[in-house]
């Protein structure tokens, strides 16, 4: 599929550009605690930190993921992961007060792209997850954060990303952080009454259990 030479250009960025774009630290503490942060493409991670990923990944969203539209596909999700163009945003906690560049466990990650969609420059964010013992600490808005400063950037037009609907506490995360519903999400609230495709019954045709989110970045 055929890109704009803007996104050809983010994609090609290295590692260290989109670390300055986004102003990202070697290391950050929040909340007393210190973490190390490193920004990496997929095919630069080790098989430890792919597997650490994978694993945060799994713990916070299986038992979601099983029972919605998406169900439950390894493989697929793997390849996903780690796409060529598939960027990441590792943070991890550091070993203690006196080596704080030292990373032991993963404490979150962004995994993102430069992609189109509906024909407009778009950074967007397949996977935003905190383990649960760093939870409300900050590291998910400083994801974003960094996220957005990266698109903007590159002149990226939207920051994107799919939640599901059972996923409440990501929902009101996003929210908060000035997401809102994407014209491109299944169930965005068409501006006249015309644009509604309606049963028999007078019920709409199909109900959808994730939305499309964003942030204007221009």
């Amino acid at each position: 599929m055929a890109i704009s030479k803007r996104v050809r250009i983010a994609i090609e960025a290295p590692a260290k550009d989109l670390a300055a774009a986004g102003t990202i630290p070697d290391t950050h503490t929040f909340r007393d605690k210190k973490f190390v942060i490193r920004v990496s493409y997929a095919p630069s991670l080790s098989h430890g930190e792919r597997q650490a990923v994978w694993d945060l990944w799994e713990t916070n969203m299986r038992a979601m993921v099983e029972p919605s539209s998406f169900g439950w596909n390894p493989n697929e999700k793997r390849k996903e992961l780690f796409h060529r163009h598939a960027r990441f945003i590792l943070v991890y906690g550091s070993s203690d007060a006196q080596e704080p560049t030292v990373p032991t466990s993963l404490a979150a990650f962004s995994m993102f792209r430069f992609e189109q969609d509906e024909g407009e420059d778009v950074i967007y964010c397949y996977e935003l997850q905190v383990s649960q013992p760093y939870r409300s600490s900050g590291l998910g808005r400083f994801l974003v954060e960094k996220l957005t400063a990266i698109g903007k950037h590159w002149k990226m037009s939207k920051l994107m990303l799919t939640v599901l609907k059972s996923n409440t506490a990501a929902r009101r995360f996003y929210q908060e952080t000035g997401f809102e519903v994407d014209p491109s999400s299944p169930e965005y609230e068409p501006t006249s009454e015309d644009d509604v495709w309606v049963d028999e019954d007078g019920s709409d045709t199909e109900t959808y259990d994730y939305e499309i989110l964003s942030k204007a970045l221009n």
